[in-house]
């Protein structure tokens, strides 16, 4: 966990970093986004190896956007055609989880598995948008063979 944290706080475009489930982080009181949160889900462990499988969820707070601003000083087109930006939270988003996977896949202990991201909007109590993402990481397990403790004494 302290790799993630290390890493997602390390990134430029990441506000705040948190861990553990994401409905018991007080996400109202951080007006820092984007917002990273981490937690293992589950482990699968063998003789050989164990494989975590995190969860990371990227999301940020949808700003208004006003089509054209005719009323406004400076006179500006604003050229998009929605009235959110949710679509450039979700570009954004997915640049940081591909920095972040991309930064991974590049230590040798590690074997990334398969990466699944599904988008979600308005999930939370504060109308936030974002990536909830799922994922295996598997590293070596060289301890199953032997134990250090004495057990039966």
């Amino acid at each position: 966990m302290e790799y993630w944290k290390t890493i997602l706080k390390n990134h430029p475009s990441i506000g705040f970093v948190s861990q553990g489930d994401i409905f018991s982080t007080d996400i109202k009181e951080f007006p820092a986004y984007p917002l990273a949160n981490i937690y293992v889900d589950s482990t699968d462990v063998t003789k050989s190896t164990m494989q975590y499988n995190f969860v990371l969820t990227l999301l940020d707070k949808p700003k208004l956007i006003i089509p054209d601003s005719v009323n406004n000083r400076n006179k500006e087109i604003i050229p998009y055609e929605g009235i959110d930006d949710v679509n450039d939270i979700y570009a954004n988003l997915m640049g940081i989880i591909n920095d972040v996977m991309a930064y991974t896949n590049n230590f040798a202990l590690f074997e990334l598995g398969n990466i699944r991201a599904v988008p979600f909007l308005d999930r939370l109590d504060n109308v936030l948008a974002g990536w909830t993402v799922a994922f295996d990481l598997t590293v070596p397990n060289n301890c199953f063979n032997y134990c250090t403790i004495n057990l039966n004494p």
